[in-house]
């Protein structure tokens, strides 16, 4: 059986992608493409439009817009995500297989949960390793930190060079393991430089609906700098801009009950989960942070 994975560039859609390589482990061919990026260039509009020639054709944690779902809405694709956006927009598939179910409504928090349970007839020999691995993975995509072994997973991820997702599958394609030496060091790259972002970049602070809102500039150790600030500064929604990417990213409180992908997507052009989003850096998004003033 050909197969093609389609998957979002983080952690967390690398440990879908593996657990999918796990369950085809006797698959002739298993082709992986991360596909963050191509979400707001375009690039996945062109990319849809050659998946005929594969047996099996597997869409996963990818929020879709309208647009893509009919470029993706073909016989051999199977759709599996958590988005509540694309939840929403699950009954414009006529021809794909999907299975588009979230949280809280159902239970799964993240789309590595969601092939858990839905292919767990094919999934019970796995090792206490991989149960492990995915363990740490699926809690990461929702920040639960509980786990430094998460956040470590993660600074791996982040410093491996492209394709990320198909080496990490590598590295870890038996589970959770003791790191390297290599990976050592990785990780406490990667916390320098979140450490060296914390005490050079210039904090704000300001209001969005009412919301407490802390934002600051940087291209590094994202997810943890604005969970950082959110709680050194009791604010509901934290703000990441990228300059150089011209990206903005949110994340929201454990406290906090907004959506936050409903403001990537009203204010950046942009979309995720309800606790963590992004888009794109927008004229409207720099005009409504005009406001904010320095903390």
């Amino acid at each position: 059986m050909n197969i093609q994975v389609w998957t979002d560039t983080d952690l967390h859609g690398a440990g879908s992608a593996l657990v999918l390589k796990w369950l085809y482990k006797d698959a002739k061919a298993f082709n992986i493409n991360d596909v963050s990026e191509y979400m707001f260039t375009g690039k996945f509009k062109g990319a849809l439009q050659s998946l005929d020639h594969y047996d099996r054709v597997f869409i996963v944690d990818l929020n879709l817009t309208p647009e893509q779902i009919k470029l993706a809405d073909r016989d051999n694709v199977v759709v599996i995500d958590t988005h509540k956006a694309h939840i929403k927009n699950k009954a414009l598939y006529s021809k794909a297989k999907t299975i588009i179910q979230g949280y809280p409504d159902h239970g799964y928090r993240s789309t590595v949960d969601l092939i858990i349970d839905k292919f767990g007839d094919h999934l019970l020999h796995l090792t206490n390793e991989q149960l492990l691995l995915i363990e740490y993975i699926g809690t990461y995509d929702w920040y639960d930190t509980q786990y430094k072994e998460s956040l470590k997973l993660n600074a791996i991820y982040y410093n491996l060079n492209s394709p990320k997702t198909e080496k990490f599958i590598s590295a870890f394609s038996d589970g959770y393991r003791d790191f390297t030496l290599h990976e050592k060091n990785a990780v406490k790259l990667y916390f320098k430089k979140f450490k060296d972002q914390v005490e050079s970049g210039r904090v704000f602070k300001g209001q969005i609906k009412g919301y407490n809102v802390v934002a600051t500039f940087a291209n590094y150790a994202v997810d943890e700098l604005a969970h950082f600030l959110i709680k050194k500064y009791d604010a509901d929604i934290g703000i990441i801009v990228n300059s150089q990417a011209k990206a903005v990213s949110f994340r929201r409180s454990k406290n906090c009950d907004v959506d936050v992908s409903i403001l990537a997507k009203n204010l950046c052009q942009g979309g995720g989960h309800a606790a963590a989003a992004g888009g794109r850096l927008t004229e409207q998004f720099a005009t409504l942070t005009k406001q904010f003033t320095a903390c």
